[in-house]
């Protein structure tokens, strides 16, 4: 079998746009080169939220995220546990969201903010790590902006992935994760209904004899063993 392992409401009265005064992360769209989605951020003055200033689609006018922020001085950790989401030129948001619970290491900038296509239907999402990682497993919390309702929804299915690789092109998440010393492995998700539904597995346990890959698929809506090999 061929592996996959291989394989803050004072911000709206600026007078220059926060790309003016942070680096910009962004990416062409394929199609359309006058679109550059990405975002940049602006930390003021202490006691102020961090505001993140980012276009979801070609169609629509920047967003502002207020990222309300508190320092744990003890842990040096920031802790974001609301954000704000303003159109542009408006005062007040048009969705606060509560109950983030992002906890990181101070020195990450942002809080890992980043606008990005989670779930491949055109418009960016956002998310924010959850907490600082000092192993190789890395949680997000995720929000998918909804055409519909007009608004970001959190997807606790998504926050569950570790350290979650999109692929527009598959339209896949690939999580590389580690559970000890002795395993390790690559899940594949695919979209389902709303939600990501792992297809494929490969997992790798190492013992006193070497190395041992085992192959999972998913069959009938359940995962299933589907074969072993060697991890080389």
């Amino acid at each position: 079998m061929k592996s996959w392992m291989q394989v803050a409401p004072l911000i709206g009265f600026l007078v220059l746009p926060l790309v003016a005064r942070a680096e910009i992360t962004a990416t062409p769209v394929e199609g359309d080169e006058t679109f550059l989605p990405g975002h940049s951020c602006l930390v003021p003055g202490s006691g102020s939220p961090i505001t993140c200033e980012a276009r979801i689609s070609q169609t629509m006018a920047p967003f502002y995220f207020d990222l309300l922020a508190e320092m744990d001085e003890e842990m040096d950790e920031r802790v974001v546990d609301r954000v704000a989401i303003r159109e542009q030129g408006a005062a007040e948001p048009f969705q606060e969201i509560g109950g983030v619970g992002s906890r990181v290491y101070s020195g990450i900038e942002h809080n890992g903010f980043e606008t990005i296509d989670l779930n491949f239907d055109g418009y960016l999402d956002f998310r924010l790590l959850a907490q600082t990682s000092a192993g190789p497993n890395t949680l997000y919390r995720n929000w998918l902006w909804s055409p519909r309702e007009g608004r970001f929804v959190a997807n606790e299915a998504l926050d569950e992935i570790v350290s979650p690789e999109f692929d527009p092109d598959t339209q896949e998440i690939t999580s590389r994760w580690r559970s000890s010393a002795a395993e390790g492995g690559v899940d594949i998700h695919m979209w389902e209904g709303g939600s990501p539904v792992i297809i494929h597995r490969e997992t790798d346990r190492y013992s006193d004899i070497g190395c041992t890959r085992t192959f999972y698929d998913r069959i009938e809506g359940k995962l299933a063993e589907t074969g072993e090999g060697s991890c080389d």
